[in-house]
């Protein structure tokens, strides 16, 4: 065997190796360090850090695997739960961004949690809000967003009817982005705060009147819902069955730490 070849060898034992321990939760300081496309349970919560705009450029996918991690305080989860993501100074080509870091409540996308949560159409839930609060030493170039799916079929992911988000957190490119869409309307939350909601496509973005940022509060989502079955953008026979919140990175390092997150829903 040549030195060459054993070089190369050792190269790929070393690279298999840091592959293995990465994926797997180690112990960072007091808090659970969880790697990406690896969901941390408990009860009806989930945390998972998905950088699928990553995985979708061939140059970076690679890179993808050890750009975001999630830091879970696994005696007070959801809440004291940190993201950290590291990308190149630029968005991703086509996607936009580069992740989207989440914890989620019941079945968001997919992937349904420890403890079920029942999925139920709009019209026969009866409490559907959350309370939350976040901070951040820096976010880079990010959208803090909280959104959630109805489908058709509560038992088909796949059976995506609308995308809806909040943005509590957004650049210019996002603010741009938001504002091209179709005008649905404004719309006023229980808490007095003005938020402009407009439709691309089959996505609905709420964005603060004055896209400042939204750091803490109470969002009731089923006040929301039935403002958009006003609307005619829903009818109410859609099935809810999770939501999530978190970053979407678009460019640069950035850290989320969610504080607070409870979800009140039934």
């Amino acid at each position: 065997m040549t030195v060459i070849r054993r070089l190369g060898i050792g190269l790929l034992a070393v690279l298999a190796l840091l592959f293995v321990f990465a994926r797997y939760p180690a112990w960072g300081g007091d808090r659970l360090v969880v790697a990406a496309r690896t969901n941390f349970h408990k009860g009806p919560y989930t945390a998972y850090a998905q950088p699928w705009g990553g995985d979708a450029d061939p140059l970076y996918r690679y890179w993808a695997t050890y750009a975001d991690t999630m830091r879970i305080d696994p005696a007070r989860f959801p809440n004291n739960t940190a993201m950290h993501w590291r990308w190149p100074p630029h968005a991703p080509r086509g996607a936009g961004v580069w992740a989207y870091d989440f914890i989620a409540y019941g079945n968001y996308d997919g992937g349904p949690p420890e403890t079920p949560v029942p999925p139920r159409q709009i019209d026969r839930i009866r409490t559907l809000r959350h309370d939350f609060a976040w901070t951040s030493t820096g976010l880079g170039r990010a959208n803090v967003l909280t959104e959630f799916y109805l489908r058709s079929d509560p038992a088909d992911s796949e059976s995506k009817l609308l995308e809806i988000g909040f943005l509590l957190s957004a650049p210019p490119r996002t603010i741009a982005f938001a504002d091209s869409g179709k005008p649905i309307g404004q719309y006023r939350d229980a808490a007095g705060r003005e938020w402009k909601a407009s439709l691309n496509e089959k996505y609905v973005l709420f964005l603060p009147t004055d896209n400042a940022p939204v750091a803490k509060g109470t969002l009731d989502i089923l006040a929301a819902l039935r403002w958009l079955k006003a609307q005619k953008l829903v009818t109410g026979t859609e099935w809810f069955t999770g939501i999530a919140i978190g970053a979407e990175p678009m460019a640069g390092f950035g850290h989320l730490q969610i504080d607070r997150w409870k979800v009140e829903y039934e």
